[in-house]
């Protein structure tokens, strides 16, 4: 195999591994040869702890929807939904960490502690642009997100002939487990929510931080509004968590505020 730029080469190696990357067939190195956003967040990030923001994002009902479809069909449902939404997502700097049937997870990391402002102005544009195509797909695609921020890992777990590279931390598990909230199950056309795990951190202080996120998450460039819950929620696997729930302004605000 040819590939003329070291830090894909050196990518390809961590992805599939030297033993695969000999024979992966052509068309699939060249796919993975045009992620040139993971060579680069993996340069700059790889093998470290950072601040980040992480997102799940999927169809709502999705099982159900193609039930009976061929594969081929499948995908043709999906391409509109993952196609647009991967574009949103790396249009703003966000990395695709992982794509699975109709989920998406993503990752924004800081670029330096403490001063997130541009990683959080793009994930409010983010939202903005997941609220929009939510509106130009429906009925026919309606989905959900969750939300978080904290310290992540960025990992190489490398096996004798495969080697991959994983997010690892607890904004992992909260994200996810926002997703699956009983009242994100239908979505009119998206909603998500944001949420913070509490662990031993002042409840008041980690208040504060969350209004101050929300404030941008969801605000003008979102296009959402927010509800924080009262009483933080205790969700399997990640304990006590502060979180919102957003949903749309609204068709009416939408067209006073076009983009």
């Amino acid at each position: 195999m040819i590939v003329s730029n070291q830090d894909v080469l050196d990518y390809l190696l961590h992805r599939v591994g030297e033993k695969q990357l000999v024979s992966t067939h052509p068309i699939v190195q060249r796919a993975l040869e045009g992620n040139v956003q993971a060579t680069t967040f993996l340069k700059t990030f790889g093998n470290s702890d950072i601040s980040a923001y992480i997102g799940f994002i999927d169809l709502a009902g999705f099982s159900t929807i193609v039930q009976g479809k061929s594969p081929r069909e499948i995908c043709a449902y999906l391409k509109p939904f993952l196609v647009n939404t991967i574009n949103i997502l790396t249009d703003r700097f966000a990395m695709i960490d992982k794509m699975i049937g109709d989920e998406i997870m993503f990752i924004l990391p800081e670029i330096e502690e403490n001063t997130n402002l541009h990683e959080i102005l793009y994930l409010g544009q983010i939202m903005g642009g997941l609220h929009d195509l939510a509106y130009e797909l429906r009925p026919n695609y309606t989905y959900r997100f969750g939300l978080s921020y904290g310290k992540v890992n960025v990992s190489l777990l490398k096996g004798k002939d495969y080697s991959e590279w994983s997010v690892i931390g607890e904004p992992v598990h909260v994200a996810k487990r926002l997703q699956g909230l009983d009242k994100l199950a239908s979505p009119n056309p998206v909603c998500g929510a944001f949420g913070l795990a509490i662990g031993n951190q002042p409840l008041q202080s980690l208040l504060t931080q969350l209004q101050h996120k929300l404030a941008i998450i969801a605000g003008f460039a979102s296009r959402f509004t927010h509800t924080i819950e009262p009483e933080p929620q205790e969700l399997k696997g990640v304990g006590r968590v502060l979180l919102a729930y957003l949903t749309p302004k609204g068709e009416e605000r939408r067209a006073t505020h076009p983009n």
